[in-house]
Parts: C-alpha cells; sequence; structure tokens
C-alpha cells in the first residue's frame, strides 16, 4: 500500500527485534525506506550506534557513504522533524509519484470490521482520484455506496483526495485488507462487478491453490517457472539461527536463488506467517515452534512451517527438494 516506509528507531536503545521485522517487510515489498533515529533528546542517544547496527544489517546510510535516507530527529521537541519530512519528499521525488484527483476514486483496504452502532465500516487509502459521498463503490466481493465518511480525526467529510485515509461506511460487508477499492460508473455496475467477484472467489475456494512448499519446488522447476526460493528462519538461539541462514544460502544453484528474507530469534507468530504468505515463502522453524494463532493462519494462508532439531535434517531437506 505505502509508497515510502519511515521505520523509527530510538536512538537510546538498541534496533529492537519489531523494527528488525518491519524493516525485513519494507525490503520484502520492495519499498524505499528512509531510517528516522528518533530520542535524540534524550540522556544516552547515540545516532552512531544506531547507524552503525543498520549497516551491520546492510543498511548504510547516507552520511556514511550509503544510499539509504535517515535523519536524527526528536519527534517530542520537534527538533529535525522538516528536514526528515524533506528527505521524504525528496524520495518522493524520486518515484516521481502521481495523482489525478478529478479522475474516480482507487484505493486499497486497510482494515474492515462490524461496528455495533453503524454496521460495516472499512477503513481505506485512497490512492488515486476523489472519493465522494453518495458514490456506488466496489471493495473485494462487496459493493454499495458511500454513506458517510471520517478522516483520521473522526470528523466527518465529504470528499477524500488522494494519498488520504479514510472511514468509509455504506458497504454490506468486511472486505479484506489489501483489497482494492474502486468507484464505479453506477450501482448497477457495481453490483454486477462485486457479483463476478464473489464467483471467482467461490471457484477459488473450491480448488487449493498451491503456494510454495518445499514438494510444490520440484513441480515448479519442471515447469520452468521457478527462480527462487523464499525462506524465513526462525530459532531458539542466534548462533544456530546463522549457521542455519547461512548453510541454507549456500544451497544456491545456477537455476535457484535461496534467499532468507528474515531470521529471528523466537517462537513463530502471526507476522512471519503473513510475512512469508506476502513473499511467498517457507518458515523453518529450528528447536522452536509456532504459536496456535500463527498455526491457524498458516493453514488459512497456505504457508508451509517446517520444524527441525538438527541443523543437518533442515538442509538436507531442503537440499533434496
Amino acid at each position: 500500500v505505502t509508497d515510502i516506509a519511515i521505520i523509527v528507531i530510538s536512538a537510546d536503545d538498541s534496533i529492537m527485534p519489531q523494527t528488525r521485522e518491519a524493516i525485513s517487510h519494507a525490503q520484502a515489498a520492495g519499498v524505499p525506506i528512509v531510517f528516522a533515529i528518533n530520542k535524540i533528546d534524550k540522556a544516552g542517544a547515540d545516532p552512531d550506534r544506531i547507524k552503525n547496527e543498520l549497516s551491520q544489517m546492510n543498511f548504510l546510510v547516507e552520511e556514511w557513504g550509503g544510499k539509504y535516507q535517515s535523519q536524527d530527529i526528536s519527534a517530542k521537541k520537534g527538533t529535525n522533524v522538516d528536514k526528515l519530512l524533506e528527505k521524504v519528499l525528496l524520495e518522493a521525488e524520486l518515484l516521481d509519484l502521481k495523482a489525478n484527483p478529478h479522475r474516480r476514486a482507487l484505493g486499497t483496504v486497510l482494515e474492515a470490521s462490524l461496528d455495533k452502532g453503524r454496521g460495516y465500516v472499512t477503513k481505506i487509502l485512497v490512492e488515486n482520484g476523489t472519493l465522494r459521498n453518495g458514490e456506488p463503490i466496489i471493495a473485494g466481493e462487496f459493493s454499495g455506496k458511500v454513506k458517510a465518511m471520517f478522516n483520521e480525526r473522526g470528523k466527518k467529510i465529504k470528499a477524500a483526495g488522494p494519498a488520504t485515509p479514510v472511514l468509509v461506511l455504506g458497504l454490506p460487508g468486511a472486505p479484506q485488507a489489501g483489497e482494492k477499492i474502486k468507484v464505479a460508473a453506477s450501482e448497477a455496475e457495481a453490483k454486477e462487478i462485486a457479483a463476478k467477484r464473489a464467483q471467482i472467489i467461490r471457484e477459488q475456494a473450491t480448488r487449493a491453490s498451491k503456494r510454495i512448499s518445499l514438494e510444490e519446488i520440484g513441480r515448479r522447476l519442471a515447469l520452468g517457472n521457478f527462480k527462487e526460493l523464499n525462506l524465513i528462519v526462525k530459532g531458539d538461539v542466534d548462533g544456530s539461527i546463522e549457521a542455519l541462514s547461512d548453510s541454507l544460502i549456500k544451497l544456491s544453484i545456477d537455476k535457484v536463488q535461496v534467499n532468507v528474507i528474515h531470521k529471528a530469534v523466537g517462537q513463530i507468530v502471526d507476522s512471519d506467517v503473513m510475512l512469508a504468505s506476502a513473499s511467498d515463502a517457507i518458515i523453518i522453524g529450528f528447536q522452536v515452534r509456532p504459536s496456535i494463532t500463527a498455526r491457524k493462519l498458516a493453514e488459512k494462508e497456505g504457508v508451509e512451517i517446517k520444524l527441525y532439531s538438527i541443523i543437518y535434517e533442515a538442509i538436507e531437506e531442503v537440499k533434496a527438494a
């Protein structure tokens, strides 16, 4: 959904696992990253330590001769926030981002839920065009008319232009996050498109869509449409994770590149599954297990989780695939 990711890191601490995970998500999505090194007003703040940690993760900031924009800031005091915004605008300029506010709106669903008082509410980001009250809209398999819109402060608005997050009332259901939303020429057209989409969804549900798995690799290689294997590695200790990751990467051959897109200590959690789903990856767990919710989510998303207690077994099974 986003064009540029701003990763905020506290200058008075090390880079946290959650932050490393956010960086992995942005990198997997191919989104340009700007680092905001925050809390420089606090005692013990050391922005250079953070930049050094980033360099160890292969993210060298421009100040140190790299390609990544970064800015030391204090969000609390407002220090250098203007400079951060300038760097974000510079990235946007390089991306040549454009939108036409005069066309029918297009956007993406961020979240949808059932509100007891208002019915189904859908948070969307308008990415192009302008969304107005009363317009017929389609989001996934649902169609309706915009009954009301609210901005990020909860204030009622009549129109929302490009790059505007907005809460919309009027859809008869809750579309999934990531679904595209668009304005139709008429309510009849919106209903027709939504009905066709609902039919496609029903058909897809009857045949399991094949995500990547170790068993699937051979079939894809035979078809000639398999170029890289993305892996997420979770383990009980750093040493094991590094050893396993290095060994897996060395399995790369001319036909297939093996990429470890994320590695971390700890249990396999929901965010690991969602990253695997977004990047068509397999999750490798060494001496760790998935949480109950992560296991259920993996089943729903069709993500394969492979668990091992011996590094050699993990390497051999991936190699054999």
